[in-house]
Parts: C-alpha cells; structure tokens; sequence
C-alpha cells in the first residue's frame, strides 16, 4: 500500500493550461475519487500519477519519495482503463498473467521453448496459480479459458481489475472504468469495487464524471473544475456543506436550487426584493430543505410547472414570480399537488447555503425575509 502526495502539479500543452498547481494527499489504504465535468483536468492528473504523462511543474511523491523520473513500471502502481485494453487472441487467464509473465520470466523463459527449461516451468506453475486466486476472488474462474470477444462489459471489467490485482500493487489508478457498462450493470460494478477495496486495503484513486460512483464508494472526494481541485471532503461534507456554488451545483442529484438573494448586515435574507443597496448573494437549497406551503405563508411563491414521479420520490418544478425554477421534493405518500396550482414554498433556515459572489460559502446562521 502506499500514500500518494501532489505537490503543485502544472500541466500545460501549448498554451492551454489543464492542471493549476493542483495540491492533494491521499492516505495510505484510502479510496479517493477525482470527480468533475469533462476537461477540468482529472485524467491527465490520473495519468501523471501513473508517470504515463509528465508534469510541466510540480512533484509527485509515492510513500514520500519523488517519482518524478521514475518509469510508469518502476511505480508499483496498477491502472485500470476504460477501454479494459484486454489482448484479444489471449484467453482470460492468459490477458490476467501477462504482468505476472512480463516482470518475473527473462526473455529465453518467455520464448516459445521456455516452457520446457525447469526455470521457466516452475515459475509458470507459480503464475497459474496465482491467476486461479485473483478468479476465485473476483468470481471469474468459469471464464478463465475464453477470449474478450466472448465476455459482457461487466465480465471484461472484472478480467481488467483481476489483471491489475494479480500484481499486488501498492495502489490501484482507474481511470473511468464503468462508463461503458449499461446503467444496471454500473450499480453491480460499484458494488465489486467497492467491496474489493475493503476486501485488499489498497489505496484506490478512481476517475469519474459520475457523481453517483464518488458518492457511493469513495472515502472521500476530490471535486475538480477548470485544472483545480475546489473542495476534497468526504460524500456526506461535499454534499451537505460545499465550499464553493460550483461544488453545490455539480453534486446532488436533482441539482441543487439556486437564487438571486440580497443579504442585510444581520445576515437577513431576501429572496424575492433584490435592491442595489444590500449584498448581492446567491442563496442555493437542496430540494429536500424545501417543502410546499399555502401562497401567502412562505417567503417564495410560484405556479408548479412540472411534476416528476419517479415512484419513492416526487420532485415538483415550481416556477417563482421571479421567474426562477424550484424544485421541491415531497412525500409520494402526501396530497399530490397539480401542475398550474399556485403555492408557496417554505424553506429549512438551518440546510440554507450562501455563496458570495466569488462563488465562496459565506459562514454564519441566516433567516428569510419578505414573507408573503
């Protein structure tokens, strides 16, 4: 196992900058997820990690020591890929022992007679068996002996996590390795991955755009936007006390609201009278810290424009006199609400967030104002 140090990682090609001296230490035996949009930098710093790309700037440090010059095979690290780069004319046990075959057997044991030299026989014998371990393991033993073309997405993931395993490296990269399962599939693989982690203790630094796969396996996340890292806190931080408005609008799904406040010296908030003479703020609150009131009786009205059952949830689209969009989560079980009702909407004081305009979270305790 091994712990993993950024140091103000830079990395620029041409004249586009795609790493902002990124900072970020990953524990020993942690499993870390770099989550964001496409671009903001996650996989070329995965890959940096790796020594499969160089740094313009910065250091990388494996269990305090600078691998900067060290080649990717020196790093006793494992990737995994999203494309699973399986050999297609090896069978599965074949593809799972080719590290094993490439680091252990010299050139003559790897060549066509190297099988018969004592050497190289014993050393096979030793490989098969570990192979053998890495399918009980991973519940593949039934497909050691077929080829890629044969296998289902979830079962060419398995094979590519067994490879990586089969080495017993200090810390495993993957690189979005689910997006090319279906959706079903995902929420299975999620499972094994995490499940592995616990069961190897290994450090797991894992890339995804997909916030559901940080927020189920992770110990703690890394959200990464424009070549910098915004906030790394655990799931339940991230989501319920983000940093930064662009932290609270990327997690959380249905995405969390947002609007135009003017906030008083005492910390007042007003939601619906915007004036030039107060602080402008953005007030932002998940849909499950709102709930819907009579018209008059809360701080914001509107007219529900949309109605979305999905069965344990129902999430109602409001449409302010602002003309802003709210979501409010409500109980399946209650009074269904219909599309054209005028309601109001009252607000959790104490699940309210407010960022400034550098997109900060502003700290302290705010009430609403300009109840109707």
């Amino acid at each position: 196992m091994a712990g993993v140090n950024i140091r103000s990682v830079a990395k620029t090609f041409g004249e586009t900058q795609v790493l902002k001296g990124v900072d970020l230490d990953i524990r020993d035996g942690e499993f870390i997820s770099l989550v964001g949009p496409s671009g903001c930098g996650k996989s070329t710093l995965l890959r940096i990690i790796a020594g499969l790309e160089q740094q313009s700037d910065g250091n990388i440090l494996l269990d305090g020591t600078v691998v900067d010059r060290m080649r990717p095979r020196d790093r006793d690290l494992a990737m995994v890929f999203q494309s699973y780069a399986l050999y297609p004319h090896l069978t599965v046990a074949e593809n799972i022992a080719v590290p094993l075959l490439m680091r252990r057997l010299n050139t003559t044991e790897r060549s066509l007679v190297g099988g018969l030299l004592p050497s190289g026989r014993a050393k096979r014998e030793e490989i098969a068996e570990e192979v053998a371990k890495v399918c009980d393991a991973l519940s593949i033993s039934m497909l050691k002996d077929r080829k890629p073309a044969a296998l289902s997405g979830g079962q060419r993931q398995r094979v590519a996590l067994a490879r990586a395993m089969v080495r017993k490296p200090s810390a495993f990269l993957m690189d979005e390795p689910l997006s090319n399962l279906d959706a079903k599939m995902r929420v299975q693989a999620r499972g094994e991955i995490a499940a592995l982690h616990r069961q190897l203790g290994s450090t797991f630094i894992y890339v995804t755009h997909d916030q559901a796969e940080a927020m189920t396996m992770s110990d703690r996340i890394a959200v990464m936007m424009g070549g910098e890292i915004l906030q790394v806190d655990t799931p339940d931080q991230i989501y319920q006390m983000p940093q930064d408005l662009r932290v609270a609008e990327f997690i959380g799904s249905p995405k969390i609201n947002v609007l135009q406040a003017a906030m008083s010296e005492n910390g007042a908030l007003s939601l619906t009278s915007i004036d030039t003479a107060s602080n402008p703020v953005h007030a932002a609150f998940r849909p499950e810290a709102a709930r819907l009131a009579g018209e008059v009786e809360a701080p914001l009205g509107g007219t529900i424009h949309h109605i979305e059952n999905l069965g344990a949830d129902l999430f109602v689209q409001v449409t302010t006199v602002n003309g802003d969009l709210v979501i409010v989560r409500c109980d399946p079980a209650g009074i269904r609400p219909a599309i054209g009702d005028k309601v109001g909407i009252r607000l959790d004081e104490t699940r309210l967030h407010v960022f400034g305009s550098d997109n900060r979270r502003i700290a302290g305790a705010f009430r609403l104002e300009g109840g109707r």
